[in-house]
């Protein structure tokens, strides 16, 4: 027979299991016996009040209490509002338990009030419990074939990850939840400014669970979200990633005025506005080329402004400026400032041949210092070598329509120019493979891209890329003049962004500080000479580089600016041949643009001839050659005519 301290130790351990078990049993069934626990426990204390005796002023507490809660319900019957009626009926139904209970103490008036209410509260309860239990299946199923970790569901057993940390990040969850009907992995970030707060979520793998889908449905999630202020969608850096933004304040909804120069060196970025986090918005400009691109009365003029300004107030730099738009109204308030200005195609072409001269020149330069240092020098840099050049061009589409082979200087130049210091800062509406030539797409040499409103989702591929606008770069969403996107090395997810607004009068005192007294603006664009000499100096001399030497633009005999770039070089082919001339079969046969046919060179030599500026010299073979008359022949004659005219008249 065991001992009688084994026999107590068995019974203990018996009935600690079996009150264990029951707990165990009770926490998993904790849901199901919530109404009935409630009722017993509100019950029992009914009986404690009883037992120590309830007061006439505590009986008309009870009362009034009941009284209370049955207004309740009739108010909410009455309106036709069901959520005041149920707690109205419940609030009866509970207060009139405790109050049998409190008077009548442990008897079955008690027991039978207490099985009613008990009764009445599981009719409510477990339909919700039953749908709550589906809806929790039917969530943890898709979350399963979503791929989403047992992590990613979340503390609260009815609602699977629809719980965060904090209230904004709860709201985002469910919010999510609601629209996708699967919970999200997770959120990685959130974190509070002064604007309202942003936070990066992990999506679940899906087709339709990616962050282009969640960013076409903003509104749709904005309304789910149910939060005062505005949210902003970005993808993330991740495939997967979605950025979500509420601002309670938005810090772009009014004007940013410009604060003025910020730096006096290149070497420093510029300041082009703010983002939509309230911080600045810097653009490294030196050895990147920038595209500006945008639909029109969106704010590119202005955008270049603050660029400029930024450049002309840099002692290590210089900006050369082309603008083909009639009297040059967008970069001609700058001409004083500029060391070269450009208005017209052949201006144009001019100052870009000036340009790549400067690019072979300095190139030279550096080829020769790494010699003399023994050592290689791949790059210029401002503050030892010289300033460095900011070409600035408005409306690059224009400038190419006008001017075709300015294509291939553009090109070369964004290909080559970066390591000797020149940067150019081009702004478009049409910033397609057709805006160089149609040969190669230049957007690649882009290092720096902003993007302005547009109408077209398909803006947006043509600045950023392709796919662009899927990846949440969305030109058709800013919301004025002046809202940017802005790309870059260090900056690849889509950020909102507003420019400074520079003033007329802004403009004006920034020109007149910032004004060269040895500048080109103003002065003819002439073209560079075919080998322009280094200076014997060479960079780090201690004296600022000189410019290329220019030489006179090409005009017709009368001193008529030849604008047209193609008749420029039909009229200097013709020229070069000299008093021996040239036949149209050689002429078309030199591949000049445009001039490829018979027909197309006919036309403009037949009016040459007919002004007296050009003449025949003679047939080579059985073709008629062609020179051009001597400038003071070519001038007399056509005073000859004047005078003929005017007698005639007379």
């Amino acid at each position: 027979m065991p001992p009688h301290d084994s026999i107590l130790a068995r019974a203990a351990l018996g009935t600690a299991g079996a009150f264990g078990r029951a707990c165990r049993w009770c926490a998993r069934r904790r849901y199901e016996l919530a109404p009935g626990a409630a009722s017993a426990g509100l019950t029992g204390l009914s009986w404690l009040h009883h037992l120590s005796g309830v007061s006439p002023a505590e009986h008309g507490g009870y009362g009034l209490a009941t009284a209370a809660a049955g207004a309740l319900a009739f108010g909410g019957l009455k309106h036709k509002h069901k959520g005041i009626a149920t707690a109205g009926a419940s609030g009866v139904a509970v207060m009139a338990d405790a109050w049998i209970g409190a008077g009548l103490g442990p008897s079955v008036p008690s027991l039978i009030a207490t099985a009613l209410t008990t009764g009445g509260a599981y009719a409510a309860y477990v339909p919700w419990l039953v749908r709550s239990r589906r809806d929790q299946l039917a969530l943890q199923v898709k979350a399963a074939k979503a791929g989403v970790t047992a992590e990613g569901l979340g503390t609260s057993t009815l609602a699977p990850g629809l719980t965060g940390a904090t209230r904004e990040e709860t709201a985002l969850v469910q919010a999510l939840v609601a629209m996708l009907s699967v919970p999200a992995v997770d959120v990685t970030a959130l974190e509070y400014t002064r604007f309202g707060w942003r936070a990066v979520v992990v999506l679940p793998p899906g087709r339709d669970t990616a962050p282009q889908k969640v960013i076409a449905r903003r509104d749709q999630l904005a309304a789910n979200l149910g939060l005062a202020g505005k949210l902003r969608l970005a993808k993330g850096e991740k495939d997967n990633e979605l950025v979500a933004c509420l601002y309670e304040s938005d810090p772009l909804g009014s004007t940013l005025a410009w604060p003025g120069p910020t730096t006096t060196s290149c070497a420093e970025p510029a300041v082009l506005g703010m983002d939509a986090f309230g911080q600045p918005v810097t653009v490294p400009l030196l050895y990147n080329h920038v595209l500006v691109g945008g639909a029109s009365d969106n704010g590119k003029s202005s955008l270049q402004s603050v660029l400029i300004a930024y450049a002309v107030a840099c002692e290590d730099a210089e900006v050369l400026l082309i603008d083909l738009k009639p009297g040059a109204v967008e970069l001609g308030p700058w001409r004083s400032c500029a060391a070269g200005f450009a208005d017209s195609p052949t201006r144009a072409m001019s100052l870009l041949k000036s340009i790549w001269a400067e690019v072979e020149r300095r190139g030279q330069l550096l080829a020769d210092l790494g010699r003399k240092l023994g050592k290689p020098v791949k790059k210029w840099v401002p503050a030892e070598h010289g300033p460095a050049w900011f070409v600035f061009i408005d409306e690059l589409a224009e400038l190419i329509r006008r001017v075709p082979p300015a294509a291939q200087l553009v090109e070369s130049l964004l290909q080559v120019a970066r390591f000797v210091g020149i940067t150019l800062v081009c702004a478009t509406q049409s910033p397609s493979n057709r805006v160089f030539g149609g040969n190669t797409d230049g957007r690649q040499q882009y290092q720096v891209r902003i993007g302005l409103g547009a109408k077209e989702s398909t803006t947006a591929n043509l600045i950023f890329g392709p796919g662009a606008h899927g990846d949440g770069w969305c030109l058709d969403e800013l919301e004025g003049p002046g809202y940017f996107l802005r790309w870059d090395r260090s900056h690849p997810v889509p950020v909102v962004s507003r420019a400074f607004l520079m003033s007329d009068e802004e403009i004006g005192a920034t020109v007149q500080r910032y004004a060269r007294e040895d500048g080109l603006g103003g002065h003819e664009i002439q073209e560079p000479e075919d080998d322009p000499t280094p200076p014997s100096g060479g960079p780090g001399g201690g004296r600022p580089l000189p410019r290329p030497v220019l030489r006179a633009v090409p005009t017709f005999p009368d001193g008529s600016e030849i604008a047209d770039e193609r008749h420029a070089a039909l009229w200097q082919a013709v020229e070069k041949a000299g008093a021996r001339g040239i036949t149209v079969d050689d002429l078309v046969a030199l591949g000049l643009p445009q001039f490829a046919a018979r027909s197309s060179v006919n036309g403009p030599l037949g009016q040459w001839r007919r002004k007296g500026w050009i003449e025949e010299a003679g047939k080579q073979g059985r073709a008629m050659a062609f020179r051009t008359v001597p400038r003071h022949a070519a001038s007399s004659s056509q005073a000859e005519k004047a005078d003929a005219a005017t007698a005639g008249v007379s």
